[in-house]
């Protein structure tokens, strides 16, 4: 997990890589994702890199649930990866 401040944003941006998978809900995402946090970015991404794609729209941060997104109906991400983007939620 990677968190960061770039120089002049006010709000911290966390992202990670996990594994993707079959659409419906990711729960493996290591870090202090949960509901209220502003998801930015999902991106599907194939190893060699012919696959890359912002498929954002497709996902929700799961209400009441620690660390999980979810994508029913979306797309199948099997073998390959996603790199999820979020701002946690401001405390």
């Amino acid at each position: 997990m990677t968190g960061f401040t770039i120089s002049g944003h006010p709000r911290r941006i966390e992202s990670v890589v996990i594994p993707g998978g079959a659409a419906g809900e990711h729960a493996e995402i290591p870090g202090n994702l949960r509901a209220g946090d502003q998801l930015i970015s999902v991106r599907h991404v194939s190893s060699d890199f012919v696959t890359n794609a912002d498929i954002t729209a497709e996902f929700s941060i799961v209400a009441g649930k620690h660390g999980a997104i979810d994508n029913t109906a979306g797309t199948n991400t099997t073998g390959n990866f996603l790199i999820v983007t979020w701002s946690p939620a401001e405390t």
